[in-house]
């Protein structure tokens, strides 16, 4: 079976796109000695890390961490929209919100809604949390 280290795939992707290592390493928050380290593959990238990482390099999270994947893969709508939300909000926020969509899988299983429908249901479900959240911090002031 082929394999592709994520070091490997880094490199690769960065040079596809004509950047050097600190642009990279400026654009997802590390020093450029960091990301020389991943790419030799001496350090592996924390979870927060190499979301920014697939988010720079325009790939999917999967196909970073899978050394098993050596075909590109872009991200998907639902990596694309955490990125958004992370941007927006945060990454605490981000991270609840992502673990609410994780729990709620179960009700797309079997392809019942588009993925128009779903895109929706990840907004709705975002401005419900803000809503919630926003509620709490008025209650505790």
């Amino acid at each position: 079976m082929l394999t592709t280290t994520i070091g490997k795939k880094i490199i690769q992707r960065r040079k596809e796109m004509h950047c050097s290592q600190q642009r990279l390493a400026d654009m997802c928050g590390v020093t450029k000695r960091t990301i020389a380290s991943y790419e030799t593959d001496g350090r592996q990238p924390r979870e927060s890390t190499l979301k920014k990482l697939a988010a720079a390099l325009g790939c999917s999270v999967d196909y970073l961490s899978n050394d098993t994947l050596t075909e590109f893969c872009t991200p998907t709508k639902e990596e694309l929209y955490l990125t958004n939300v992370r941007d927006m909000y945060g990454r605490e926020t981000a991270d609840e919100i992502e673990t609410l969509l994780k729990g709620s899988a179960a009700l797309f299983a079997g392809g019942r809604l588009s993925q128009e429908a779903k895109d929706r249901y990840y907004e709705a479900l975002t401005s419900a949390y803000m809503a919630c959240k926003k509620a709490e911090n008025k209650d505790r002031d």
